[in-house]
């Protein structure tokens, strides 16, 4: 018994130092060496790590048919493994093989990968772009302060009380996106949205809100980038009635640094007009400029993201107070596989705004975390909570809230 140990024991320091070995030449960026002491390692071939190693010196030297069998190997050992895949799609379109780059492609997409993530695999494998995506989601929850306006307004009290109310919210989008073949990497693409809360508790029923949207633009779409231009208009009711419309334009422009680093910045510009007569002192503009960047790893990302905003009345004359302000705001978060069926979602976002009226400055924070489990492939079942404060130097802004979710998406 004592000899079998003493021989797996042997056998394990074997296999973790041949592992190291390869580690050690590739780190060192001697590549060949890299790939002989691999090749060595038969007794090794069932451990991914050993095939990704290879297939990575083989990339660096340029070997591409070598380094795609080496990620296909990684591939049939480890199937969540997402750096062997986007290395494959992107190999896989360098190399002509177009249909195996869409297939690839495709199968990525059950995974769970950002927005971002998702635009960098469509343009690695530089084929057309048409596409049809929806995407619906219906919740339960709880608002413990139901007054404060919603993000597309000011965010303060209407007034000193707070209401509380259970909720159903319905979210939706489609969008399609058309390429341009004839113009070489120009792309149409078009956009729909609609967002509806219905609050339970009668003294809560003025909060109720709709908005619908629909926007339209082009981008093109390079190498490593895609420029998008859209053009927006909304509706948004609340408080009993059509309060206000916007039109809002939004370029926005994303780099692939490479598979797991993606750089984006954006610039917005909307324009509030408000519906009724008594409201149109309200009126105002604003003008936005943000970067972000995200980090993938695996299945699992991180981003943060910073935006300058400066709004400003449409009518100079106006008498409306707290219009005329800037935000500065950091959003920080990630995306976390906690277990195979078990996802993380953490944000926190910090804004501190400053008004030209009376000279308020306010700190706004708010931190959610949701849990999701995806089944099915398409479909999300989720619960999730949302903690927000405002501080003022006034002290009617004040206020704090928590918002409890349960609820049901599908992603096509």
């Amino acid at each position: 018994m004592n000899k079998i140990m003493t021989s797996l024991l042997l056998a394990t320091i074997s296999l973790f130092a041949s592992i190291d070995q390869v580690q050690t030449y590739y780190d060192a960026k001697q590549y060949e060496d890299a790939i002989t002491e691999a090749k060595a390692s038969s007794d090794e071939y069932a451990n991914p790590q050993l095939h990704l190693l290879w297939a990575k010196s083989a990339e660096a030297l340029g070997r591409e048919n070598e380094a795609m069998s080496a990620y296909e190997r990684v591939e049939m050992l480890d199937e969540g493994n997402i750096d062997a895949r986007v290395a494959l799609v992107n190999l896989y379109n360098r190399t002509g093989r177009d249909d195996l780059a869409v297939s690839a492609s495709k199968e990525l997409q059950n995974y769970q990968l950002s927005p971002e993530q998702r635009a960098s695999l469509d343009k690695l494998r530089g084929v057309d772009l048409d596409s049809f995506k929806a995407f619906a989601s219906l919740a339960i929850g709880h608002d413990t302060n139901v007054n404060v306006a919603p993000g597309v307004l000011d965010n303060e009290p209407l007034s000193s009380d707070e209401i509380a109310t259970l909720f159903a919210r319905l979210s939706a989008s489609a969008s399609y996106t058309h390429d341009l073949e004839e113009k070489g990497g120009w792309y149409g693409r078009g956009d729909i949205v609609l967002y509806n809360q219905t609050n339970f508790d009668d003294n809560a029923s003025m909060y109720d809100l709709f908005l619908g949207g629909a926007k339209a633009g082009a981008g093109f779409s390079g190498e490593s980038y895609d420029i998008y231009v859209p053009l927006g208009y909304d509706i948004v009711n609340y408080l009993d009635r059509h309060l206000l419309n916007q039109l809002k334009i939004e370029p926005r422009v994303n780099y692939t640094i490479s598979n797991d680093l993606i750089a984006s910045a954006d610039l917005s510009y909307v324009a509030r007009s408000y519906a009724q007569e008594a409201d149109k002192i309200m009126d105002d503009s604003a003008f936005g400029v943000g970067a972000g960047i995200y980090y993938l790893m695996g299945k699992d990302y991180y981003f943060a993201k910073a935006k300058y905003e400066s709004i400003s009345k449409v009518d100079s004359n106006s008498s409306a107070q707290y219009i005329d302000k800037t935000f500065m705001s950091i959003n920080l978060g990630a995306n976390y596989n906690i277990v195979s069926w078990l996802v993380l979602k953490a944000d926190y976002k910090l804004r501190m705004a400053t008004y030209d009226d009376n000279d308020r400055s306010d700190t706004f924070h708010q931190l959610e975390a949701k849990f999701s489990h995806y089944f099915l492939g398409n479909y999300e079942a989720y619960v999730s909570e949302r903690y927000i404060a405002n501080s003022s130097n006034i002290a009617t802004a004040e206020y704090s809230k928590n918002i409890l979710m349960f609820g049901v998406s599908a992603n096509y």
